[in-house]
């Protein structure tokens, strides 16, 4: 059977890698290079745009629990960012490009999936359809997506921080460490401010000029990636309290806390790039440099890449899609068109991990439906049936999210401090015991 995946992405490639595993025989589209992007730098499949961090792997951080259950459940993209892994304490934190080729190679591998470098400009089809056409599909596609869906066409901003060569740095006044000392080796650049230097810093990004937006463009920050300008702007202690927070980073030469530190992650195994995390910014690229370089630790910085501003689009999943992300059957036969799954972050689920495990969900409950005519969905204590819960449950104000604790079903008597590990294992068990009652094994009959 022939199934249509739309956007070469984190979740359209993950998802037709689990579909063609299934036995399908998978189209898979990506319009770049023909049609290129504001975002991206390239035309590599999974390319990551913002940020080269997976997020923590600790199953007591939300984003850790969300990555075991996707390994439990045989994610090929959880598999090609570990083999990609770039030492970051306690991150999964991947060299961009290693980890684009590794899904690629994936891809080129597997005989069931054929790779089209061509734009799709519409639903329409003879084929079922999985849209992961990511947060910045065509207008073409985004304008056909709207006129069927009939809901006004969605969006917020998204941000990407600067990129710095490591020689460049003045380690007269940077160290390494991780916060809390966490990890086998520090993997962080450490570059403090004393309160002076900071109140100047923050100064100058409250007054600096950032890029217009185009009109289409003007719309509400999404609150989990504002740009650091932003933040400034919403108070001088708020970057202290936010990504220039110095706590869990030792004590300054005058035996005291720094005062405000930024930090650096590796971009590569080799060390020889360091992104400034949290740092995400639509300033111009001038103004980047001059702010930016006036932290000690910068002075002399060499920026790989400076930071951009991109719009992504979403859809009022609530309103359109149920549990399984399949199009509502009603809107689905009212429009002519054909069976239609949703994945990414066009469903409004934020985030690298939760693009994988939309791709992956989308794909399975797609083969469910189209192999055995019902879908198969997960536990609902289980970290993915959480997040896709949030994305369908009726919101008159419905903004992109990342997957959270708070999300998981829970007793409200729960302590605090035993909260994140009960939650972890409670979702970790359901997950695998429905796998143990087979619900994993799917064949294509």
């Amino acid at each position: 059977m022939k199934v249509r995946v739309i956007g070469g992405g984190l979740s359209g490639c993950e998802a037709a890698l689990q579909l063609a595993s299934f036995g399908f025989e998978v189209d898979l589209y990506e319009m770049r290079p023909v049609r290129p992007t504001p975002a991206h730098k390239g035309d590599r499949l999974a390319e990551l745009i913002c940020s080269n961090s997976f997020k923590g792997m600790a199953n007591t951080t939300a984003h850790g629990l969300l990555k075991n259950e996707l390994r439990m459940l045989g994610s090929f993209l959880m598999q090609a960012a570990e083999e990609a892994a770039v030492p970051a304490g306690e991150s999964l934190t991947v060299n961009r490009e290693v980890f684009s080729d590794a899904v690629e190679k994936r891809i080129a591998a597997c005989k069931n999936i054929t790779l089209h470098r061509e734009e799709i400009l519409t639903l329409e089809s003879d084929i079922p359809t999985l849209v992961a056409a990511g947060p910045l599909a065509s207008d073409a596609l985004a304008d056909n997506i709207f006129k069927h869906l009939g809901e006004k066409r969605l969006h917020f901003f998204d941000a990407i921080a600067p990129v710095v060569e490591t020689d460049s740095i003045d380690f007269d006044h940077a160290f390494y460490m991780n916060r809390w000392e966490k990890g086998e080796t520090a993997d962080f650049i450490n570059c403090p401010l004393d309160k002076e230097t900071y109140d100047e810093f923050v100064r100058r990004l409250r007054e600096a000029e950032s890029i217009e937006p185009r009109p289409y463009e003007k719309n509400e920050l999404f609150e989990g990636c504002l740009p650091v300008e932003e933040m400034a702007r919403r108070g001088t202690e708020t970057l202290r309290f936010g990504p220039m927070r110095p706590v869990g980073l030792g004590l300054g030469n005058n035996g005291k806390k720094w005062y405000a530190v930024i930090q650096l992650r590796a971009e590569n195994k080799e060390k020889t790039l360091f992104n400034m995390v949290g740092f995400q910014t639509r300033l111009k690229w001038g103004t980047q440099k001059e702010i930016f370089m006036m932290v000690p630790a910068l002075k002399n910085a060499r920026f790989a890449r400076l930071g951009c501003m991109h719009r992504n689009t979403f859809i009022e999943s609530p309103k359109l899609l149920t549990e399984t992300l399949r199009l509502r059957t009603e809107i689905q036969e009212k429009e002519g068109l054909p069976p239609i799954w949703f994945a990414g972050q066009i469903t409004g689920a934020e985030g690298y991990t939760e693009a994988v495990a939309t791709g992956w969900y989308a794909a399975w409950n797609m083969a469910n439906e189209l192999l055995h005519g019902k879908e198969n969905p997960l536990p609902e204590d289980s970290c993915i049936a959480s997040l896709l819960r949030r994305l369908i449950e009726p919101n008159e104000d419905f903004q992109p999210m990342n997957f959270n604790f708070g999300l998981l079903p829970h007793r409200q008597d729960l302590k605090k401090k035993d909260k994140k590990t009960i939650l972890g294992n409670q979702a970790i068990e359901a997950v695998q015991k429905w796998i143990a009652e087979g619900n994993r094994d799917l064949k294509n009959d």
